[in-house]
């Protein structure tokens, strides 16, 4: 080696080395305080990653989300051009990441997966923070955020594209977490942003001004007042923007009227079968860890025992010195209660997961504090310290079957996002550059296709069709018959089963379309007959 060669590698070296240096000198300066959320945020990503998000298929309310981000993209408007039920918040949240991963060079699909696994990170973060703070306990923070990275399905749910309840509860959590640190505009604007990304995160908003209003009853301090200046901030962005775009009325008929008018008569069922339902998705989606489920149902009627002596031992109903404590009981009742009158599926279980985690780490720590009380323990002090320590048998048995589920996790052969892709190229190759295409339920053809639909009817089911059709003279009828006359070249039609025309929309593909044999759109591809 030469001179000048052996001097430039020395010179790469200590560069190198002052680089690790540097890092090991952030990572030492961490605080004790922050280790642990930091080490939280890394444990959920590192886990996400396990599943295989890049590899994930695009489908289902996912693939909904990620249409209409794309549609956002290419300047169309969330209820005027594409409509859906959900709030906004999470759709311009996933826009803006495609526009970003674009200009990085990735496809913009993989850059919302990856950005959504950064959020579980984060959410991870929040709650152990928010458990450690309510609990007092680390271990119950530990216990907190690793029980939802216990289940296969929470992980596919929050890695297969864009998910609003994910934000949803993220800003809910942060809520919790601002109403404990005393900062009420910010828990306002927070709860807000909840709200925006599924309108049942208003119950945040109403958490939060409950609290800093002592339960309605001091409003002299204007904390409450401060609660909802907050919230009104992103509200009023929502608002003007969508009155600037033409949107402001599809935005109240799909996010509010729709809702209250339609989809919930329709989609009701008695509240027995409502919470049959939660408990038979709960246990698919927890398996054998459906005992922490049961524990944190035990640890929240514990947890509100106790809130409730700490009033009668003050004989206080509001002054209590930790009022804020109480917030952590509201949010699940209510999301319960939404869900019995309102059920949203399998990933109405997404804001039950944080509360999961919290309930079941304050049953854990409440039975080792209240064994070490026991005179006959706390006199013994080795015994009294064994069972302090004790919690962390139960932490160590989660992150082990929070590893050993995600280790082995597989695709099945054939089911990638790759081979959805290159099956989806059939379809790419009946479509000339002019040619309409029109899709309900199989959305995931239009968001890989890059294609916008051919109007804004994408997913119809409760009753969506009848009101729509309420609005148009004919009814759903003349629509259509406009379809129909707009002669798409390709249609797909699946995800029908709570369609009102279901049969008219087949009718229709019988008509005047051939079967075009997909699996993995359902068999539900069909293309125009030569006429």
């Amino acid at each position: 080696m030469s001179e000048a060669a052996s001097h430039e590698a020395s010179v790469t070296t200590a560069r190198k080395t002052r680089r690790y240096e540097a890092l090991g000198a952030r990572l030492a300066g961490i605080k004790p305080a922050m280790a642990i959320p930091v080490a939280a945020f890394l444990i959920g990503v590192a886990v996400m990653l396990m599943y295989s998000p890049l590899r994930q298929m695009e489908s289902g309310d996912s693939a909904v989300y990620d249409y209409m981000a794309q549609g956002i993209v290419r300047g169309q408007v969330p209820y005027r051009d594409v409509i859906d039920s959900k709030g906004p918040g999470s759709l311009y949240m996933s826009a803006l990441v495609m526009v970003i991963g674009k200009a990085a060079g990735l496809h913009d699909i993989l850059a919302v997966r990856l950005f959504y696994i950064l959020l579980v990170g984060v959410l991870c973060a929040i709650t152990y923070i928010v458990a450690e703070l309510y609990l007092r306990s680390r271990i119950a923070g530990i216990i907190a955020f690793s029980i939802p990275l216990v289940s296969e399905r929470f992980a596919e749910m929050m890695i297969a594209g864009t998910p609003p309840k994910l934000p949803m509860i993220l800003f809910g959590m942060m809520t919790l977490l601002l109403i404990a640190k005393d900062k009420p505009f910010w828990a306002g604007l927070c709860s807000m942003l909840s709200c925006i990304c599924w309108q049942p995160g208003s119950a945040f908003t109403g958490v939060a001004v409950l609290m800093f209003s002592r339960y309605l009853t001091s409003w002299r301090d204007l904390r409450a007042l401060k609660v909802v200046a907050g919230a009104a901030i992103p509200l009023a962005v929502v608002i003007a923007y969508s009155y600037f775009a033409g949107a402001l009325g599809d935005l109240w008929t799909w996010t509010v009227h729709y809702n209250y008018t339609v989809y919930m008569p329709e989609a009701n069922v008695p509240p027995g079968v409502a919470l049959a339902q939660v408990w038979r998705l709960a246990s698919l989606a927890m398996g054998a860890n459906i005992v922490w489920v049961k524990l944190s149902i035990v640890g929240f009627g514990g947890y509100a025992i106790s809130r409730l002596w700490t009033r009668f031992k003050e004989r206080k109903i509001v002054e209590v010195s930790d009022l804020f404590r109480d917030a952590i009981l509201i949010p699940p009742l209510v999301h319960l209660g939404f869900c019995v009158v309102n059920w949203q599926g399998e990933e109405g279980l997404i804001p039950f997961f944080p509360f999961i985690g919290i309930f079941a780490g304050y049953f854990v720590v409440t039975i080792a504090r209240t064994l070490v009380a026991i005179p006959f323990i706390k006199q013994r002090a080795f015994a009294a310290r064994v069972i302090e320590w004790a919690p962390v048998i139960p932490v160590v048995l989660i992150l082990l079957s929070v590893i050993n589920h995600a280790k082995g996790y597989q695709i099945d052969p054939g089911r990638t996002l790759q081979d959805q892709e290159t099956a989806f190229k059939v379809v790419s190759d009946n479509l000339g550059p002019n040619d309409k295409i029109y899709v309900h339920g199989t959305v995931e053809l239009l968001v890989l296709l890059h294609r916008p639909n051919m109007n804004s009817y994408i997913f119809l089911p409760y009753g969506k069709d009848e009101y729509i059709g309420s609005k148009v003279p004919g009814g759903f009828k003349a629509i259509l018959d406009e379809m129909g006359a707009q002669a798409p070249k390709v249609i797909a039609l699946s995800r029908l089963r709570t369609v009102t025309h279901r049969d008219d929309l087949l009718q229709w593909a019988a008509d005047h379309y051939v079967s075009l044999p997909l699996e993995f759109a359902h068999d539900s591809v069909y293309v125009r007959k030569i006429e």
